[in-house]
């Protein structure tokens, strides 16, 4: 049997593991909603919670400036799912990852590196590697993506990140296997790197659970 936590709770795990999460908070009406983003700051992201491809049902408002927007956006949102979550909008990102592990039978848990956010089906860019993976693995994987080149620096765009990314991929990574009994799949779509300096940010992380196998 597996259970997916929301992503409310996806991310307080994720959080606990010292893994870098935008600040969010979970709330249950628009007021809360917009008592939180107050607390936050502006820009926001507002999304529904429990449900699973997001964007395809419009179930994320970004860059929400004011209080008004985001009640706005609660009104709309509250029907669609079991709750609301606001989260700081990750600014300056230059790139966007996919992250992905799920548990083969055979080889344990395989990791997913590829091109992220509303480009993954598009541009069907990744590469594939079993854990564990050491930073120079990682590296070398990001390296072997089309989109590496934005990563660098692309006619004249800011560089990203790069050591964040790496670190964030690793800790991830760290994460899943310190929990390889309990993790069925977890999938960080998209992970933002942002400009050298600006770190690299789980903007949403879909995580499933089975049962705790102890061995």
């Amino acid at each position: 049997s597996h259970t997916t936590p929301d992503e409310a709770e996806a991310k307080a795990r994720l959080i606990g593991a010292g893994l870098p999460v935008p600040k969010g908070e979970p709330a249950s009406n628009a007021v809360e909603a917009v008592i939180s983003s107050m607390a936050l700051g502006f820009p926001v992201a507002l999304k529904a919670l429990g449900v699973t491809h997001k964007s395809e049902v419009g179930a994320v408002r970004l860059n929400l400036k004011d209080a008004e927007s985001v009640s706005n956006a609660a009104h709309d949102l509250l029907p669609l799912g079991t709750g609301l979550y606001a989260e700081r909008m990750v600014r300056d990102g230059v790139a966007e990852l996919i992250v992905g592990f799920t548990r083969d039978p055979m080889f344990g848990a395989v990791m997913t590196l590829g091109t992220g956010g509303v480009l993954v089906e598009l541009l069907r860019d990744s590469v594939t590697l079993m854990l564990p993976a050491t930073r120079d693995d990682i590296e070398a994987a990001l390296r072997g993506l089309k989109l590496y080149p934005l990563l660098e620096g692309y006619r004249g765009r800011p560089k990203a990140d790069v050591a964040a990314a790496i670190d964030a991929i690793a800790g991830i990574a760290g994460f899943v296997q310190k929990n390889e009994g309990e993790i069925e799949e977890l999938d960080i779509n998209p992970l933002i790197v942002c400009a050298e300096g600006k770190g690299a940010w789980i903007a949403d992380a879909l995580l499933v659970l089975g049962e705790k196998k102890n061995g």
